[in-house]
């Protein structure tokens, strides 16, 4: 892939990413807060608005705020600091290097925008297991960040079979 389309697209999906983020969040807020549930599939996954003042599932949210505030908008900078630093050291790699990258800083961002305006983050998405297993409410933000960080995950586990395989392959050469 050429190195201006691989960008652009790269770009493409942070920014894009951030504003859907932004978007059904606003969305959220608008059509959920005040009113009940939205039920999706009965049971399971239904939309609710939430205000998450911590970080990743609620983590965070008993601190006094002046200790909060400054933690959660600063670890977040940092972790966007070392995604920006290592999308730079990768950027001659292939675009699929770079995807994880992108994704994670496109939710790092919408999160962050977050809790710079209000000082939470906007939740709706529930999944449960009736009543046996409740997932921590989250938002398009958070699933961009696990899935940067599941595709980082495959893409070194992929790379550490392969060198594996090519170790291999030259020790029974000899």
């Amino acid at each position: 892939m050429r190195s201006k389309i691989k960008y652009a697209l790269l770009l493409l999906i942070l920014v894009g990413g951030c504003q859907c983020d932004q978007y059904t969040k606003q969305l959220a807020e608008r059509s959920l807060k005040r009113h009940p549930p939205l039920v999706l599939l009965h049971g399971f996954a239904e939309l609710c608005y939430a205000e998450n003042t911590g970080m990743a599932f609620s983590l965070f949210d008993d601190l006094s705020p002046a200790l909060r505030r400054p933690l959660l908008v600063g670890v977040p900078l940092l972790l966007t600091a070392l995604a920006t630093g290592c999308f730079w050291y990768f950027r001659a790699k292939p675009f699929f290097v770079l995807l994880p990258f992108a994704l994670m800083l496109a939710g790092a961002a919408g999160n962050l925008l977050d809790r710079l305006r209000y000082g939470y983050v906007v939740d709706f998405v529930h999944l449960h297991a009736r009543e046996r297993f409740h997932w921590p409410i989250f938002n398009l933000a958070d699933t961009l960040l696990f899935l940067g960080g599941a595709f980082l995950v495959l893409h070194y586990a992929c790379a550490r079979k392969e060198h594996s395989e090519l170790q291999i392959g030259n020790d029974t050469e000899r």
